[in-house]
């Protein structure tokens, strides 16, 4: 079996030699053509030196005194017109070694590594931390003393660089004026030469100094994307001079520019997939021709890109899987790559990062790219990459032939939920097609009907939904476009809903595991939320759940489970449907709160729970959820307030910690309540009820009197009750027991209590001692005091029942 094309070889500083790697392809011996094109360009983390040579040659390298040496197998000449200088590279020395040609590269580099692609050959460099720090300090000098920044600019973009990351500092002074224009570089020879200490240069060249400068800082700035930024062009002597004095420069600063990358097309074409004789004429020829070739590379490789210019994306797999073990290198093996991964992008499966189809160049931006990234991110469902992918990926589809763009789009479409501008970006790319046969007129139809739907145009929507369904086939997209139809008309009255439900309940029947039954819960699910039918939406949608189409990625039924659980567990709308009634509700959050997704997606959804428990007392079951809450999430008020409240009424719960918790937040009618219900589980009475001063709520008028009167403050509870009987919207019940309270406590407290007058008027033992108490006169002293206590005594005892008058009866339950 032949050995990859693909080498990556790491260098570190410790290793002497590595031995060449044999290639299938050797180069000739000699090679005294067209000299090999050298390119040289600047990364965030390191610079790479591009060799185009068309056929790698054996090759190997080592690490030599001052820099790495490369061996090529053959003779080569180099053209070194394109090179710029690089951080980690002071000067490129090509010479001949009997067959062999070596290139030494010379600079502070401690690492390198080489690989080939596409008939390239490139070497990245890295330099040592330590070196890589000296040089940003050295760049970072450089740009204070040209007065494009200040020195707190500068320590702030050092710091930032240690950390990977730009600190909050000030911005880059910048302007409209352009810089100026960039002195030609000096040929190659000398452009990275090693150079002896130089003079600070004259006016003339500070522009160019300026512009080496601002472009090295762009990188350094995160200005430009760290992987495609190449070098911007200066006089190395500029850089590499050190300044002994500062350099004098105009009032205005230079602006920071971030120059992008030249664009150039695509490395190959899809145009030529299909071929231009029809599929019938031309699968004979093509497999005839494989035939013949004993599975050659290249005939594999034509059919695999038939089957997929014609979306038979599983028979270009099979093809390609046959003859996987005899796959060649170089750029044959790119190019079975290739087409192995567009058809496992259409048929929605992940590729490798390392793919050809994801691969940058090494100094330009592939028009295709953005395409290829968006699939990917499609496949793997990143949302936010593929929205920021999506006008670019348009873009890219121009130059693709219609069908396969169809395809593309559908798969692009197919992973965006809920965001109208995405999907009417990507939508753009087929809105002209013409020609379509009807099951692209059905998907195109049923992806505008989507987007109709995200943006909340009913009209719309069922326009496009009755336009996919003109056809009359069986497609997956008119499928998709029945079911959602049929939701549609669930509510409509009569025969017309009862035969929409049917057919939804069919189409969860037949296809409860595919992607379609999953689109027909999900339309069943969503309509049955519009309705207000919580448990039977949350039913629907946990079968949902198991039909994803997406594994290893959250199913949409998940998603509309959760969705129904905050509805459920939330406050009723005013104007929105009735919600069952508490307990019915947390049933069913114990019954799917699987569908919490754990980690903060979920907190919401716990946190609706346990204020619900909270309402109805559970407080012990509101505790143990609590501890389920993310920290980031117990750190937000609401979530700090509800977790207090817990410890604070749980039995098993921890005052102390709640009222630590309490003291994180604003002092406010809610924090005071749950600081009350905290002090009195440490007994500390009357302090919880000095929390409820001031709250003018029943329920906290209420708390207050009684914790007072457990506190045995009696005219403190005295004057609390007289406080409360005077709401009008108390109870009876309460009202009742809060009178015998404040007779109790008025004579407890042997002094006269405020008491409401209708209260005197009233019939009963409580009123009666209330007007006793009003008829006290003060307590005198010496033996009448005495006679009086006793007499008043015996006049309280008389109003009181038999239970109260006899204690030890009471406890006994006599």
């Amino acid at each position: 079996m032949r050995r990859p094309l693909l080498l990556a070889t790491t260098l570190l500083t410790q290793v002497s030699l590595l031995a060449p790697a044999a290639l299938a392809q050797p180069a000739p011996a000699a090679v005294e053509t067209a000299a090999v094109r050298v390119r040289t360009g600047q990364h965030a983390g390191h610079g790479r030196v591009v060799l185009h040579l068309g056929q790698v040659p054996v090759h190997s390298m080592r690490k030599a005194e001052g820099g790495f040496e490369l061996r090529l197998r053959g003779r080569y000449q180099f053209d070194l017109s394109d090179i710029r200088r690089l951080a980690e590279l002071a000067a490129i020395e090509p010479r001949p070694d009997g067959a062999d040609t070596l290139l030494l590269l010379r600079g502070n580099a401690d690492q390198a590594e080489a690989g080939a692609f596409g008939g390239m050959l490139y070497i990245d460099l890295r330099a040592a931390p330590a070196k890589l720090e000296a040089a940003q300090r050295k760049l970072l000098d450089d740009a204070v003393r040209l007065g494009l920044m200040k020195p707190d600019q500068a320590q702030a973009m050092l710091r930032a660089a240690r950390t990977g990351g730009m600190e909050q500092a000030a911005p880059i002074p910048s302007s409209a004026t352009p810089p100026a224009p960039m002195p030609s570089p000096a040929p190659a020879a000398q452009a990275l030469a090693p150079q002896p200490p130089a003079p600070p240069p004259p006016a003339s060249d500070l522009a160019g100094l300026r512009e080496a400068v601002i472009a090295k800082l762009a990188v350094l700035n995160g200005l430009r994307s760290a992987d495609t930024l190449p070098a911007t062009p200066a006089p190395p002597e500029a850089v590499a001079a050190p300044s002994p004095a500062p350099i004098p420069v105009a009032t205005a600063p230079a602006p920071v520019v971030a120059v992008a990358l030249p664009t150039c097309a695509a490395p190959f074409s899809l145009s030529g997939w299909r071929g231009e004789e029809s599929f019938a004429d031309r699968l004979p020829v093509l497999r005839a021709a494989l035939a013949r070739s004993d599975q050659g590379a290249a005939e594999v490789a034509a059919l695999a890109e038939f089957y997929a210019g014609h979306q038979l994306s599983r028979e270009a797999l099979s093809v390609l899987e046959a003859a996987s073990a005899e796959w060649p290198v170089g750029a044959l093996k790119e190019r079975l790559e290739r087409v192995r991964d567009v058809a496992r992008l259409l048929l929605g499966r992940p590729i490798s990062p390392a793919s050809p189809l994801l691969a940058e160049a090494g100094d330009c931006a592939r028009e295709d790219l953005p395409l290829w990234r968006a699939l990917a991110a499609a496949v793997s469902s990143d949302a936010a990459a593929l929205a920021q992918l999506a006008p670019r990926a348009r873009a890219a589809l121009r130059g693709i032939p219609q069908d396969l763009r169809l395809s593309f789009v559908q798969r692009l479409a197919d992973a965006v939920e809920n965001d109208p501008a995405t999907l009417r970006v990507l939508l753009g790319a087929v809105r002209a097609a013409t020609g379509l046969t009807p099951e692209q007129a059905a998907a195109r139809n049923w992806q505008y009907a989507r987007l109709a739907r995200q943006e909340g145009n009913r009209a719309d929507e069922q326009q496009y939904l009755e336009q996919a369904l003109r056809g009359g086939g069986r497609s997956l997209p008119e499928i998709f476009a029945r079911a959602r139809m049929a939701a549609l008309n669930l509510g409509r009255p009569g025969a017309e809903g009862r035969r929409a439900e049917a057919q939804i309940h069919e189409l969860l029947r037949t296809y409860r595991h595919d992607a379609l039954g999953e689109e027909a819960a999900i339309a069943y699910a969503s309509r049955l939320l519009e309705q207000g039918a919580l448990g039977t939406a949350l039913a629907v949608a946990d079968g949902a759940s198991q039909a994803s189409a997406r594994p290893g990625v959250e199913s949409r039924g998940a998603r509309l489970a959760a969705t129904a659980l905050r509805r459920l567990l939330a406050d009723p709308a005013p104007d929105g449907p009735p919600l069952p009634p508490p307990d019915e509700r947390l049933g069913l959050f114990w019954q799917y709160e699987g569908y919490a997704t754990p980690g903060e997606r979920g907190d919401d959804i716990r946190l609706a729970a346990m204020r619900l428990l909270l309402r109805q007392g559970l407080a012990e079951a509101a505790r143990d959820l609590g501890q389920q809450i993310t920290p980031a999430t117990a750190r937000a008020p609401q979530a700090t307030l509800l977790l207090a409240s817990a410890e604070a009424e749980a039995a098993q719960g921890d005052p102390r910690r709640a009222l630590a918790l309490l003291a994180s937040l604003p002092v406010e009618d809610a924090t005071r309540r749950v600081a009350a219900s905290a002090l009195a589980r440490l007994d500390r009475l009357e302090d919880a009820a000095a929390q409820l001063d001031g709250l003018r709520e029943v329920a906290d008028l209420s708390r207050r009197a009684e914790l007072l009167f457990q506190a045995r403050a009696w005219r403190a509870a005295g004057t609390a009750y007289g406080a409360l009987l005077r709401e009008p919207s108390l109870p009876a019940a309460a009202r009742a027991d809060a009178t015998a309270r404040l007779a109790s406590a008025a004579t407890l407290a042997q002094g006269r209590a405020e008491v409401p007058a209708e209260l005197l008027a009233a019939e009963g033992a409580s009123a009666a001692m209330l007007r006793l108490n009003a008829s006290a006169r003060p307590p005198g002293t010496g033996i009448t005091g005495v006679r009086e206590a006793i007499e008043r005594s015996r006049q309280i005892e008389a109003l009181l029942p038999p239970a109260a008058q006899n204690p030890a009866a009471q406890n006994k339950g006599i």
